[in-house]
């Protein structure tokens, strides 16, 4: 591997959507006190935001039917468990009467992951679900903390951008579909919550 390829790899290890959903998480739960009302509701949106779709990877290894799939398998045994965390993180929102900011985010993975998978297996159309899941923290976080951040969330991206290129994992298209995978989520959730 050369330099470049070594880059662009540690780039994409270092911005998986689980490390920054979770990475979102805390910087909201430390920056804003109206999206969480305790360390529950921090601790259960990590758990099913974060934990549970990074399983895919360890899981897919000794899981029979989804070991023999290589990289493919993977991918979409992260699509499975991404619903599995997105939808639980809705439904326990909603039980638990969330706030709305809270519901939000919520609401948006779950769309994200619902449209991304729709685009993928249903209507054929390869759409980066790297692109939509660090789209959705870098979008939430210019949303929740405003504009200051706007210049360093454009730099990761282009980071992300390049990475995958670099790496062959997407083209840009697929990178488009997907970022635009989640624009079309958060407008919808902020639709549906009537904020």
């Amino acid at each position: 591997m050369t330099r470049k390829e070594n880059i662009a790899k540690m780039i994409r290890i270092v911005t998986t959507p689980p490390i920054l959903i979770t990475a979102l998480i805390l910087i909201l739960s430390i920056s804003r006190d109206d999206i969480f009302r305790g360390m529950g509701e921090i601790l259960m949106s990590i758990l099913l935001l974060g934990m549970v779709p990074v399983l895919a990877y360890p899981l897919q290894r000794i899981l029979p039917g989804w070991k023999e799939g290589g990289r493919e398998g993977q991918r979409n045994l992260a699509f499975v468990l991404n619903l599995a965390g997105y939808m639980s993180a809705l439904i326990l929102g909603y039980l638990s009467g969330a706030g709305k900011n809270l519901k939000l985010i919520d609401i948006t993975y779950f769309l994200s992951v619902v449209i991304l998978t729709a685009f993928n297996k249903f209507i054929h159309i390869r759409a980066s679900g790297h692109a939509c899941g660090v789209t959705g923290p870098l979008l939430l976080l210019l949303y929740f903390t405003g504009w200051a951040v706007l210049i360093p969330c454009l730099a990761m991206a282009a980071a992300i951008v390049w990475s995958s290129l670099e790496l062959k994992r997407h083209t840009r298209q697929e990178l488009a579909y997907g970022a635009g995978t989640c624009l079309i989520a958060f407008f919808s959730a902020r639709w549906i919550l009537g904020i």
